[in-house]
């Protein structure tokens, strides 16, 4: 039995190139080296960690038995034709209540986790006395379950949302979640010892948005010093800017596409000089973009990498690419590989929405954030560390981030501390710290 424990309630977990898993994945060692043992309840989809306790569950609801059917034959079956074969005689049956349930609300595919993981982290919770409940991650279940478990055992909990769970604008999924989700939203502020957030922006939008100023935090995730390696930078002929992870939406390469097209045609950059390197996907209008604009010769599609392998490469580019969404959502988010990007040490042009958190943490770096929808100022980002690199003035960055996963570890122990601390002085008659 140990000593100490904390039940932590994700639904991803130990998914190589997930963020949501990253997220808590990273975590889990330096809580280890703080005397807290990790005692895990995920969903699924993931594999089982050996170095500490981990219980899965599974979703009863039709969306989520398609959703975790789909990926366990995802991972046995290599050729498409057996997963399609398989898939049409394991689904068939439940095809017809999955449209029932999309017809009735249209909730994410997981929404259901947290009947099996109420009742198994009850179990878990009798067996291991965690001193505290933590949910994470961007499936809204696991904070219901989490909830559900404090009123059933009067445990304290932590909520972290990685995504905001109610979007202020373009919100898809119909009036009804909508008004689900706002509930929700008010009722982790009622319930849950501390609310975190992973920016200032998500949390200062949600207390406006439901009225509810409670005991919201923000925690920057921060990333890893110890995964990334010294001295892997060569500067070669030409300047390579490097994206990583999943492009899609108004996420693409089309405007930084038509800055450099804009650039290579008034002659304010070397002709041939620039080499652009995909790690990851690759959306359909990135890649008209480019047929478009002529410039395929100068693209690189590498393809999905495993971490490591991406990490290495982030540290190989002479500049990394990073994109943000044109929408509201990334007004109020950081993406998780920016805090990578900057313990790479190497230049990011950041085409930064209307994010002003975002764009103060890579000016604080010495990079060059840029208004993601502004052909010229992104053009003239480009000019810049061209110009730069041409020089061999492209220095790199200090790769000592302020932010790590070590220091957000910290940050949340210290939190947990307080809301403990508190919760003693309130049963002894005590004024709280």
């Amino acid at each position: 039995m140990a000593r100490r424990s904390w039940l932590i309630l994700s639904y991803r977990a130990n998914i190589d190139g997930s963020a949501c898993s990253q997220h808590i994945d990273d975590r889990l060692p330096y809580l280890e080296a703080r005397g807290i043992t990790p005692v895990l309840l995920t969903g699924p989809v993931g594999g089982r960690f050996q170095r500490w306790p981990h219980y899965r569950s599974w979703s009863i609801a039709p969306s989520g038995i398609r959703f975790e059917l789909r990926h366990a034959l995802r991972k046995r079956l290599v050729k498409h034709w057996q997963f399609k074969l398989a898939e049409t005689l394991l689904l068939l049956p439940v095809f017809p209540f999955y449209l029932l349930e999309k017809m009735i609300i249209n909730l994410e595919s997981e929404w259901s986790w947290f009947f099996g993981a109420v009742i198994r982290g009850f179990l878990l919770c009798r067996r291991y006395r965690p001193e505290l409940l933590y949910s994470t991650g961007g499936t809204a279940a696991a904070h219901v379950a989490a909830g559900l478990l404090c009123r059933l055992t009067g445990l304290p909990w932590l909520a972290e949302t990685q995504d905001p769970l109610v979007h202020d604008q373009g919100w898809r999924r119909g009036r009804r979640v909508l008004a689900l989700y706002r509930w929700l939203e008010k009722w982790i502020c009622l319930h849950a010892d501390r609310f975190i957030f992973l920016a200032r922006a998500a949390r200062d939008n949600m207390a406006a948005r439901s009225g509810m100023f409670c005991l919201g935090t923000v925690v920057y995730p921060g990333a890893d010093p110890a995964m990334f390696q010294k001295d892997l930078y060569e500067k070669g002929e030409q300047c390579h800017f490097a994206h990583l992870g999943t492009l899609n939406g108004t996420r693409n390469l089309v405007i930084f596409l038509k800055a450099l097209r804009l650039l290579l045609d008034n002659g304010r950059i070397p002709a041939d000089i620039v080499r652009i390197d995909i790690y990851g996907s690759l959306d359909g209008g990135s890649r008209k973009a480019v047929e478009d604009l002529g410039l395929a010769n100068l693209l690189s599609n590498h393809g999905v990498l495993a971490r490591k392998e991406a990490l290495r490469a982030m540290q190989r580019s002479d500049c990394l690419l990073l994109i943000q969404n044109t929408i509201f959502f990334s007004t109020e988010t950081i993406p998780s590989k920016v805090y990578e990007y900057m313990l790479s040490g190497r230049p990011i042009l950041g085409l930064v929405h209307h994010n002003e958190e975002l764009r103060e943490m890579l000016e604080e770096g010495g990079h060059f954030p840029v208004p993601a929808d502004d052909i010229e100022a992104v053009a003239d980002g480009v000019e810049r560390i061209v110009a730069s690199f041409a020089a061999s003035s492209l220095a790199p960055r200090a790769s000592a981030s302020t932010w790590t996963v070590e220091r957000a570890v910290g940050e949340l122990v210290a939190i947990a501390e307080a809301v403990r601390s508190g919760r003693r002085g309130l049963n002894t008659g005590s004024s709280a710290p």
